[in-house]
């Protein structure tokens, strides 16, 4: 399933939006990135549970434990989305769930395909007033080693009604976290918390809106 996410905002829009003074080295030279993929493997900004007042670079995509130092750039090595169900039952990977590594995976918009036929329809998803939002995603500091990567995967959930149509496929959305719910993400609370659990849901469709993207705008995305 494919998953791209946006941020056409700049460094500062996301530092007063989500109360982050701190700031990596990495984080600093983050440019608006309108459009990148899992496949991509690129860095993206997030703010982890164990430093909910710094943004920081993550690299998109879970490493398993034993990868070895030559595999780290293979995409497929990689879990680049993890479905809720598999969280709630923790059947991925121990490591993560088990010490409660959230995180905020920071964006303004995110992209979905639609198929219709044989062809494949890029959708951008944003909330209704393009405000930046968080999704909901799980942490893990690869090592190996003098090699040390920090990365991250997204967490899905059912679709809503409007991403069931669009996602016609595999009717899957990722987990957007309400607001005033992120500091609860990013809270020490286990999975097993009913409070974080009730976080894993669909987000509310009529807060969404999304726009068909043209094959030429489909194309300047990647210029």
């Amino acid at each position: 399933m494919y998953i791209g996410l946006g941020i056409r905002k700049k460094v500062k829009d996301l530092q007063q939006r989500f109360q982050a003074p701190g700031l990596t080295v990495a984080a600093k030279a983050f440019k608006p990135t309108p459009q990148v993929s899992g496949p991509d493997l690129p860095y993206w900004p997030v703010i982890t549970a164990t430093n909910p007042t710094e943004l920081q670079l993550f690299r998109w995509g879970l490493l398993s434990p034993d990868t070895r130092p030559e595999q780290v750039q293979s995409t497929p090595l990689r879990r680049l989305h993890l479905p809720t169900e598999e969280v709630l039952k923790r059947t991925f990977s121990n490591q993560p769930l088990e010490q409660g590594q959230r995180c905020l995976v920071l964006a303004d918009c995110f992209y979905i395909h639609r198929h219709e036929g044989k062809n494949r329809v890029l959708y951008q998803i944003s909330l209704r007033y393009n405000q930046l939002f968080a999704l909901a995603g799980i942490f893990q500091i690869w090592e190996q080693d003098t090699q040390i990567i920090p990365t991250f995967t997204l967490l899905t959930t059912p679709a809503n009604s409007l991403l069931a149509f669009l996602n016609n496929k595999y009717q899957r959305m990722p987990v957007i976290i309400d607001p005033e719910a992120e500091p609860l993400w990013n809270s020490a609370l286990p999975f097993s918390d009913p409070a974080i659990q009730s976080l894993l849901h669909p987000f509310d469709p009529a807060q969404l809106k999304a726009e068909r993207l043209t094959h030429t705008e489909q194309l300047s995305l990647f210029d």
